[in-house]
This record gives C-alpha cells, sequence and structure tokens, in this order.
C-alpha cells in the first residue's frame, strides 16, 4: 500500500470518529399576554346612555365604547361660556377706560384676572363634556362589560375590560442557569396548551433581575399576530441549544 493510501485512510478514520455536533432541547412554561390590556373607569357621575359593545366584539381606535348622559355638564359649559364672554367684553372695556385715563391699572388687572379665571373655568367645562363619551383607546376587542345601560356610575368606577388581540407577546419564564446561553433574538417554539398549535416566536426582551427565591427569570418572546392566539393562553416554550454549550 502506498504512503498516499496510508494518509487517505487515517483521515477518513479520522472523519468517521468524530461525534457529530448534538442538538439538545430546553423547555419552559409560558403564558401568552396583549401588550395593551386595560379597565376603563368613568371620570364622572352619570348616567349610562349607549354601551354599543359586547364582550367578544371588535372595536376601531377611537370608537365609542361607553356614552354617558351629559346634558348637566353641557349645561355647566354654556353657563361658564357665557361668563367667559362677559369677562371678556369687561377686559376689553377696561383696557379702552385706562387708556382714556378714566380708570386706574389695578382696575385693568382685576378685569385681566377674572377673565383668565373664567377661561380656567370654561376649559375644565369643555373636559368634562368629552368626558361623557369614553372612546377606544386603540384598536382591539371587548373582554367584559361590567355595567348596564341606564345605570348610574360613580367617579372611578369601572365599566369596560379591553384588549388589543393583535399585538401579542409571550411570558416565559426560566431557570436562572440559563443566562450562559440565553440571547436576545433568540428563537423559540411555543406549543399552545389548548390548541395543540406550534407558534414560532423570538426573545424579545430578557428580565435583568432573577427572582432570588425560585431562582428564575422572565424573558418576553415576541409573536407575529395570529387568529390562533388569545390572552391568557398557556403554552410550552422549547429552546434548542447546542450541547456543547
Amino acid at each position: 500500500m502506498t504512503p498516499f493510501s496510508n494518509k487517505g485512510l487515517l483521515l477518513a478514520a479520522l472523519l468517521f470518529s468524530a461525534s457529530p455536533i448534538q442538538a439538545e432541547e430546553h423547555k419552559a412554561r409560558a403564558v401568552i399576554s396583549a401588550w395593551d390590556r386595560a379597565v376603563l373607569s368613568g371620570e364622572l357621575a352619570a348616567r349610562i346612555t349607549s354601551l354599543p359593545k359586547r364582550p367578544g366584539e371588535s372595536f376601531n381606535k377611537g370608537e365609542l365604547l361607553v356614552g354617558l348622559d351629559c346634558a348637566l355638564y353641557e349645561a355647566q359649559a354654556g353657563k361658564v361660556a357665557a361668563e367667559h364672554t362677559a369677562a371678556r367684553v369687561k377686559l376689553d372695556n377696561a383696557r379702552q377706560l385706562n387708556e382714556l385715563r378714566s380708570i386706574g391699572s389695578l382696575d385693568v388687572a382685576l378685569a385681566q384676572s377674572e377673565y383668565a379665571q373664567t377661561q380656567a373655568e370654561l376649559r375644565i367645562a369643555r373636559i368634562n363634556t368629552r368626558r361623557c363619551r369614553i372612546k377606544a383607546p386603540y384598536n382591539g376587542k371587548v373582554v367584559t362589560v361590567l355595567v348596564n345601560q341606564h345605570e348610574n356610575i360613580r367617579q372611578q368606577q369601572e365599566l369596560i375590560e379591553i384588549v388589543a388581540d393583535q399585538r401579542l407577546e409571550a411570558e416565559v419564564v426560566v431557570p436562572a442557569t440559563w443566562l450562559s446561553w440565553l440571547q436576545p433574538a433568540m428563537p423559540l417554539t411555543l406549543q399552545i396548551d389548548e390548541t395543540g398549535a406550534r407558534v414560532e416566536a423570538t426573545i424579545a426582551a430578557i428580565s435583568p433581575a432573577i427572582d432570588p427565591v425560585s431562582q428564575t427569570l422572565l424573558l418576553r418572546a415576541e409573536l407575529a399576530p395570529s387568529a390562533a392566539l388569545m390572552p391568557g393562553m398557556s403554552a410550552t416554550a422549547y429552546f434548542t441549544t447546542d450541547s456543547t454549550q
């Protein structure tokens, strides 16, 4: 056998004896959550006149969710608007009289102060009338309605819970020891408990703090919008790593 053939046999032996890189799978529990989820409260004490959306129904940003009886607040706004107009006329008259030296600068200052006060009161009255119409802050769906039409509500009473169901993420709790190989933008797969569907995701952020009791940390995984996903679903997250890590 020639020296060249001996070298070829040795190289082949080395290639076949080398162990292939093994992939190792790690799994952890996850929960699907929404970026935007809120319980909207009433800022006024008033009677409910409109509840156009029911649980499960969709809405667009700016669409009416709860309407309140605004007759009293509109009347107050009208009264303040009239007082504001009168204060403006009084201020203009005071300035003209001051130019003619018929009144002093103190009278002008008092008229200016009265005008500024009615201006602030008018701004408050208009804010209250806008609060009679509670509108959607983003596109989403109604989770639950906590009141009924024609009920009288108090200030800060919870009225309706909403969620933006197209902006979802997964919260994954993992052992702190995984920090040796976890990194942002790392891919993972979620198997949804409720449907059995498998969804691809990417690590968006890793919590900067470890729970000292459980020695775990929280990951946020970015998900693509999907009609098969709902906030509150649970899942198993699978991570695939090189066994040498």
